[in-house]
C-alpha cells in the first residue's frame, strides 16, 4: 500500500495533511532557529520554543563587583531579541516546595509590568517523563503567553535543581517556613 502513496505524492501528502489535522500525527519543525551567544556561566535552558524562536537562560557567576545573576534572552530571527537579567539578590527563584506530581522550579524575570516565569519541571510519577522547561508571560494577573521547549538535537535543560543549588552556592537559604531566601553567613544554617 506504501507503494501506491510513494508514487503518487499528492495523496500521500494528503494523507499526511488528514492524519496532522486529525491529531493523529504531530509534525514538529526541529530546524534551528539560531543560537543565542553562549552562556558565561551555567546553561540553565537553552531551546527553540516555535519555528524561529529560541530562548537561552544562564546562571552566570558574580564577575568583579557584580553579584551572580540569571540572564534571559528570547531572540527571534530577523527581529530584535529581549535580555533581561535579575541577581541572586532579587530573590526571584521559586524552588520545589515538596508536594504534588511534578519537581519544578522557576526563576521569574521582571520587566515594565511583565513577569516572565522560565520553569522547568519533571513529572516525578510517570516512568517515561522527560525533563520539561518553558517560559509562561503575564502582565499583572492577565496570560500574555507561554513557550515550551521543543524536544530537539538542540535542546539543552539543566539537572533539577540547578537553580536552588546556586542559589546555595552563593551563600543563599532557602526558608521553607517563610517561603523565601535568606542570606546565610553560615551554610549550616
Amino acid at each position: 500500500m506504501w507503494f501506491i502513496f510513494m508514487r503518487n505524492k499528492s495523496l500521500f501528502t494528503s494523507l499526511l495533511t488528514l492524519l496532522a489535522l486529525g491529531g493523529g500525527l504531530s509534525v514538529v519543525d526541529t530546524a534551528p532557529a539560531f543560537a543565542a551567544p553562549n552562556c558565561s556561566g551555567e546553561t540553565f535552558i537553552s531551546c527553540n520554543v516555535a519555528k524561529n524562536k529560541h530562548l537561552q537562560i544562564c546562571i552566570e557567576p558574580a564577575n568583579g563587583d557584580a553579584e551572580p545573576k540569571f540572564t534571559y534572552q528570547f531572540t527571534e530571527k530577523d527581529k530584535d531579541g529581549l535580555s533581561l537579567h535579575e541577581d541572586f539578590s532579587a530573590k526571584t527563584v521559586s524552588p520545589w516546595k515538596g508536594v504534588g506530581r511534578a519537581i519544578t522550579s522557576s526563576v521569574t524575570f521582571n520587566n515594565e509590568g511583565y513577569k516572565y516565569q522560565v520553569w522547568q519541571s519533571f513529572d516525578r510519577l510517570d516512568e517515561e517523563a522527560e525533563l520539561e522547561a518553558g517560559v509562561h508571560i503575564a502582565k499583572g494577573d492577565q496570560d500574555v503567553a507561554s513557550f515550551t521547549c521543543q524536544r530537539d538535537a538542540q535542546t539543552k535543560i539543566a539537572p533539577l535543581f540547578a537553580l536552588e543549588d546556586a542559589m546555595e552556592q552563593a551563600g543563599w537559604c532557602y526558608d521553607s517556613g517563610k517561603f523565601e531566601w535568606l542570606h546565610c553567613e553560615n551554610k549550616s544554617q
